[in-house]
């Protein structure tokens, strides 16, 4: 009998401010977030949430901000999720920047949008603090979170997040109702995404109120999440993975979150606080991965654990499942009651996911890109492929552009959550966006018959190796990193008089290398190079190795970036 996935009941959104209203009717004063703040942790339920939401939108009215570009960078907090959604419900567009970014690139962002407003937390004010007279089009600074500003800044400009909602919660009071009667166009420009990079080379992707609300619902519906689900929330806010899965998704289906409050502190926050779901990339997967497997052999019990993972993964196809008692230690080290994650961002080794079903976590890997506000596939609970990206999601349709022979080429996406274009730049909206509608990934990849999908590379990293064929770096790098002695590489190709080069560049593992010389190094991880390249046509033959002595850079989302290593 052929399978076939059924997606969740769940209802369509029109707007924010449907999601906000409805999630307060049903959920009323369960805690829709547990944050800290000062060093106490509180929280945010999502009656209060609503009372914010109204309350700041109404502030946005009273200051002449509706209706306008504002911008939004600070670290996580309840009140940046509220004012994403009150800037969307008072007519405006929403510019959410990443706060790793350097100074002058933060002002430059905020400038090319034309903000007239700029909300942040006092740490992104003391980071602006020399940029602040550059902001000419700002005319309000808003301070998310504690109010502890330097003496040294002194702008008139300046006003707390608390005393807006205070102010809107006393217009409403005295019968304000602009926010509230106020409805836009959910397909009016609402939002705006800027891609990694500087302000030269980001392309600010746009979405309406209505690629936000669609794309909302589709997460809940492909993803086996419920009211009784508590959440890390570990990955940047202003990233669209995140936002959409982590905290919009998440609270239409009644879910907790707990906001990490600094990523040297996650592992700790996941053990005390006890999530029964992680919204992970996969470095984060792969380092969880790989500590539990340190751990185990620090103990010397690798082949015992293998064993019973053997043994265990037996008893289930009998319909008996003991996972939770033979491998509560390594489930307790994530707070005992993790039973899911869900992993996007980049390809996933299958053993990894297949380490976490052993121990009884079920690991469920999507796909999904800015510009698709950014679910395009994602692996149903009980129907998962392991290699695959999952199975294209509900209301969008996925097509291959020019297959070659074994029908891979370029993937291409058509629906209600693909975005409305590249902020003043026609030019790459034009070459995204095909005529009829589909835009154009980037990725390559396939479709099988039950229309999931394979991500074989991506084509703007493709390698075109001496003999025309096409190398995709990423495949090489999944070999790459199953090696112990290797902790981070990347496969580039270098051009030399001969052709092109395939070189592996290599951030090894020094705790586990040991106590050895340049050469001795530079022999063992070429000798592992060797085998893998055993097992590979001639053409994709690793050639060459440079060997780093420090990590290499990443984005905030963890991903490497590739474009400085060309």
């Amino acid at each position: 009998m052929k399978k076939t996935f059924t997606p969740r009941d769940i209802r369509s959104l029109d707007s924010v401010k449907d999601l906000v209203y409805t999630n307060a009717e049903r959920f009323g004063d369960k805690s829709l977030y547990i944050y800290i703040e000062n060093k106490e942790q509180l929280t945010y339920s999502y009656n209060e949430h609503k009372d914010v939401f109204n309350a700041f939108g109404t502030a946005l009215f009273e200051l002449g901000l509706n209706e306008k570009k504002i911008s939004l960078c600070s670290d996580q907090h309840p009140h940046w999720v509220a004012s994403f959604l009150s800037v969307i419900a008072a007519g405006g567009v929403i510019v959410p920047l990443d706060r790793e970014l350097l100074p002058e690139q933060l002002a430059g962002f905020i400038n090319i949008t034309e903000s007239e407003a700029v909300i942040l937390s006092t740490r992104e004010l003391k980071l602006l603090s020399s940029c602040l007279k550059d902001l000419h089009t700002v005319k309000h600074i808003i301070i998310i979170g504690p109010y502890d500003i330097p003496e040294d800044i002194n702008d008139e400009r300046l006003v707390q997040f608390s005393s807006l909602v205070e102010k809107g919660k006393a217009l409403i009071e005295e019968g304000d109702t602009r926010f509230l009667d106020y409805q836009r166009n959910n397909t009016d420009l609402a939002c705006i995404l800027f891609t990694s990079g500087t302000t030269g080379t980001s392309k600010g992707v746009m979405l309406s109120e209505y690629n936000l609300m669609f794309s909302v619902v589709q997460c809940s519906r492909m993803v086996d999440i419920g009211d009784n689900d508590t959440f890390v929330s570990v990955l940047p806010i202003h990233h669209t993975f995140a936002l959409t899965t982590n905290h919009l998704a998440m609270s239409y289906i009644g879910g907790t979150t707990f906001m990490n409050d600094s990523l040297k502190h996650t592992f700790k926050n996941i053990t005390e606080t006890k999530p029964t779901c992680l919204i992970l990339v996969p470095l984060f997967l792969e380092t969880m991965d790989k500590k539990i497997w340190e751990g185990i052999r620090k103990q010397n019990k690798e082949k015992q654990v293998r064993r019973l993972m053997t043994m265990s993964n037996g008893m289930r196809h009998a319909g008996i499942d003991m996972r939770k008692t033979l491998f509560e230690k390594i489930l307790n080290s994530f707070g005992g009651n993790l039973n899911q994650i869900v992993v996007g961002g980049a390809p996933l080794d299958p053993e990894i996911i297949r380490d976490f079903d052993a121990f009884g976590v079920t690991v469920v890997e999507g796909y999904g890109i800015t510009e698709c506000c950014p679910l395009i596939s994602v692996n149903p609970h009980d129907w998962r492929k392991f290699g695959s990206a999952g199975i294209v999601a509900v209301g969008l349709e996925a097509k291959i552009s020019e297959p070659n022979e074994a029908g891979e080429g370029e993937i291409l996406v058509r629906g209600g959550n693909v975005f409305m274009g590249y902020y003043k730049n026609e030019e790459a909206t034009k070459d995204a966006i095909t005529e009829d509608g589909w835009f154009r990934t980037g990725d390559i990849g396939y479709l099988d018959k039950d229309n999931f999908v394979y991500i074989t590379g991506r084509k703007k990293n493709v390698i075109i190796a001496s003999n025309g064929k096409n190398v995709y770096p990423e495949e090489l790098e999944e070999y790459l990193n199953k090696c112990e002695i290797i902790k981070e590489a990347v496969v580039i190709g270098r051009n030399s008089d001969d052709g092109v080069v395939i070189t592996a560049l290599i951030y090894p593992d020094k705790d586990v290398c040991g106590d050895i010389n340049d050469n001795e190094l530079y022999e063992k991880i070429f000798s592992e190079i060797n085998l893998i390249n055993k097992g590979l046509p001639t053409f994709k033959h690793i050639t060459a190795i440079e060997i780093r002595d420090r990590e290499f850079e990443k984005t905030t989302t963890r991903k490497i970036k590739r474009f400085l290593l060309k």
